[in-house]
């Protein structure tokens, strides 16, 4: 539906509920929304019926009887203001009811919902026996029973959430609305999700991918013991989550180290961890948990070892660590600020045992009142007496770890984000060109299907893998050892349509999932992940594969009537790719739509066009790709200060890579990006537009960029209006900008097309651009001048 009226849930100062309680869940959210509620909660216990609907119910309703959930009273509910309802009733929600709160946007969460508590504002609507504390960090979950035990262990860690909620069985909100409102949360600083199921791929992954651009999200997956289903996490969804640029935890505990990382240690980069312990044994102990967590146990430096002596006598530096031996605690204390303060070092874990001398609880309180920095993990040995320091530890606020792989685990998480943000904005090659005429082959499939065939035969199969440039290249002589033989699979899977595997068969390893489309760089990820790090390939070979498997991506988001393809192919050491053999491809009549398809919005090749503008120059437009990241720095570099000012409203002097990666990597579900380059020098940019959209898709805002050499001729407003365009064809309703009040161009195309111009806000130099997206298409205007093509 809409993101809209999803700030009811977590906003609203009061809500009315209806119907009585019959379940102890019910009772417990009753009593917890009558015990925050600043007001009464208005109950309505009579029996069901729209004229028994209070005047003024609220902004958000709580429903414990399905009788209330009518589809007349939810819209009598609707008409009266109330914009949210928290399903808490047994039944589940009916499509009449979706159908009834559509009209006017009203959002339900549920059924089987937890409930949903902002900290903050402190209306809690949840089923959970105990109160969550305020926090930095969003709950999403699923689940019912795991939201309350994450909460029940977060309130035994000390730790909080900034809102928690539980989509239950997601008949209408779900987590993908969540993770728009977590990125969207200035209070939000990190995001802990459960998923045990993806209703709407490409959904989810527009969700997740905006998310995590922006702030850590760490994810543990759940799944039902279906029939034929291996057991442990489905791969496909890894592959997903790490696509998205998701941390996936691998247990629950892990999702609760992950928590308390995100909560109480500051950023960390890199690995580098500096291991101190009472004793050469505790600290050898550390030292394995990080190397068995893929961090680096940092050493000291000689100015640290030189100082060490001086501030703590009988510590020591092991090799494995700082053996602090039988240091008292100010020596502790010394040793512990001098490892910090170690340039060498990204964080420090204290490994104490309660060694005779040595209890715990007095060095958790000189820790405490030290106040060090917070990039110090903690690990009580022990049980008796590591209980209470551990919950002394977590009262004072302090990253601590029943173990040392717990500790070291966390901060691998954390390290694991900022890896995958630089992979979401790596820069690309540029793909292999592909000449298929995809039409012609998709046309034909279809009319193989409709006559009845289901798998295509040897000579159509070759046809059309030699059309995409997959073979019919050059091959190696008859019974050449090929450096690396793969097996590549596209199988249709229940969640996530159509999903790439690619097995390695000769190191007999697990195999490796991908989703189309592919670039060179995502596709050697997965022939490492196929290879497990192991690739013996020369680097001819490893190329050459890279690129039949990008080749392959596209095949699949050109012909949807491909439904799953089976393919072994062999690379010789020079790169050589040796002939298939036994490739099947199954092909269907009736596609899955789209969306369901492709868990990834595809490049939008079908806007690329060619226009002739007054002066007669022909320009080709077309949506900007990844690999187009040093052609958008060129044209930054090349910008007139001036020019600059007017488009970022601001003096910069260097562009960086992550400036250009953001403007070059887009989501196409979200967002609309063109760029124009002279029909003779294509590899040269000349203009760039983008128009970026709200998650509802109801509002996008706009910018334009034309380059002074080509200022005059109709470019801006050629891009404006193409702009525009596909805002129409996406439905959405107001497209807006924001311009600088001496930007006299700008302004005076704005007005031409229609834009109506209004004061802005926020700043008082620029002004706000606005137009009915629906009314500008209607007006029919005429296309621009000398257009010879539309997008």
């Amino acid at each position: 539906m809409t993101l809209r009226n999803i700030d009811a849930l977590f906003s609203g100062a009061r809500a009315t509920v209806f119907g009585r309680t019959t379940t102890s869940a019910q009772t417990q959210l009753l009593a917890n929304l009558t015990s925050s509620a600043d007001d009464d909660v208005m109950h309505v216990t009579a029996r069901a019926h729209r004229a028994r609907l209070p005047a003024q119910p609220g902004p958000c309703a709580v429903i414990l009887d399905p009788r209330w959930g009518k589809p007349d009273i939810i819209a009598a509910l609707a008409e009266a203001g109330c914009r949210a309802v928290v399903w808490a009733a047994p039944k589940r929600i009916g499509d009449d009811v979706l159908r009834a709160a559509r009209p006017t946007n009203m959002r339900l969460l549920g059924g089987r919902t937890a409930g949903v508590f902002d900290t903050r504002n402190g209306l809690n609507m949840t089923t959970l026996a105990s109160l969550p504390r305020p926090g930095k960090v969003a709950l999403i979950s699923q689940s019912q029973s795991l939201t309350a035990a994450a909460v029940d262990w977060a309130l035994g860690r000390n730790l909080g959430f900034s809102w928690l909620a539980c989509t239950g069985a997601e008949a209408d909100i779900d987590a993908a609305d969540l993770l728009d409102h977590a990125a969207l949360d200035p209070r939000t600083r990190a995001v802990v999700l459960q998923i045990g199921e993806i209703a709407e791929p490409r959904k989810f992954m527009s969700a997740a991918r905006a998310a995590a651009r922006v702030k850590p999200v760490l994810v543990l997956q759940t799944r039902a013991d279906r029939p034929g289903t291996p057991p442990g996490p489905d791969p496909a969804r890894s592959a997903a989550f790490a696509r998205a640029g998701l941390v996936e935890c691998e247990n629950l505990g892990g999702l609760f180290d992950g928590l308390a990382a995100l909560e109480l240690l500051p950023s960390v980069r890199q690995d580098r961890v500096m291991v101190l312990g009472n004793g050469a044994g505790v600290c050898a102990l550390g030292t394995d948990a990080l190397r068995r967590a893929a961090l680096t146990p940092a050493e000291a430096g000689s100015d640290t070892v030189e100082k060490l002596g001086e501030v703590a006598p009988r510590a020591h530096n092991t090799g494995a660590g700082i053996d602090l031996a039988s240091s008292d605690i100010p020596e502790t204390l010394a040793a512990l600020r001098l490892a910090l303060a170690d340039r060498s070092v990204d964080a420090a874990l204290l490994v104490h045992s309660p060694v005779a001398g040595h209890p715990h609880e007095p060095m958790v309180e000189a820790i405490a009142d030290a106040k060090l920095d917070a990039r110090l993990m903690t690990v009580w040995l022990g049980l008796h007496t590591a209980l209470p320091a551990r919950a002394a530890s977590a009262q004072a606020r302090l990253a601590t770890f029943a173990s040392a792989d717990e500790a070291a685990r966390a901060i691998h998480y954390r390290r694991s984000y900022h890896e995958a943000h630089e992979l979401l904005t790596a820069t690309p090659p540029p793909d292999p060109t592909v000449t298929a005429d995809a039409g012609a082959i998709r046309h034909r499939l279809h009319v193989l299907a409709e006559d009845g065939v289901e798998w295509l035969s040897a000579e159509d199969t070759q046809e059309t893998l030699a059309a995409y440039g997959i073979v019919g290249g050059p091959s190696g002589r008859a019974g050449a050892d090929p450096s690396i033989r793969v097996r590549i699979e596209v199988i249709d899977h229940p969640e996530l349509g159509m999903v790439m595997r690619v097995t390695d068969e000769s190191l007999g390893v697990a195999p490796a999932y991908g989703f189309a489309p592919l670039d060179a760089l995502l596709a050697r990820r997965m022939l490492e992940g196929a290879s497990a790090g192991r690739l013996s390939a020369t680097v001819e070979a490893v190329e050459a594969l890279a690129q039949a498997l990008v080749r392959l991506s596209k095949l699949v988001v050109d012909i949807a009537e491909i439904t799953r393809l089976d393919l072994h192919l062999a690379i010789g050491p020079h790169g050589r790719l040796h002939t298939p053999t036994d490739t099947l491809i199954e092909i269907t009549a009736d596609p899955r739509p789209p969306r369901r398809r492709l868990a990834m919005s595809p490049y939008p090749a079908r806007m690329r066009h060619r226009v002739t503008l007054r002066d007669h120059r022909t320009y080709i437009v077309r949506a900007i790709h990844p690999s187009d990241e040093p052609l958008v720095l060129d044209l930054l570099e090349s910008l007139s200060p001036e020019e600059i000012r007017l488009r970022f409203f601001n003096t910069i002097r260097h562009f960086s890579h992550d400036m250009a990666a953001r403007m070059t990597q887009i989501d196409y579900d979200r967002e609309v990006s063109l760029v124009i380059s002279p029909a003779k020098r294509p590899g040269e940019l000349t203009a760039m537009g983008t128009i970026i959209a709200d998650p509802d898709g109801r509002e996008a805002e706009f910018a334009v960029l034309v380059h002074h050499a080509h200022t005059g001729v109709g470019l801006g407003r050629h891009l404006l209006d193409c702009l525009l365009r596909q805002a129409h064809a996406r439905g959405i309703g107001t497209v807006y900008g924001e311009i600088l009040a001496d930007n006299r161009p700008m302004l005076e195309l704005a007005r031409s097309l229609g834009f109506t111009i209004r004061r802005s806000l926020d700043d008082a130099t620029s002004v706000r651009a606005e137009i009915d997206v629906a009314r500008y298409r209607n007006a029919e205007l005429p296309p621009p001048q000398d257009s010879d093509d539309a997008p």
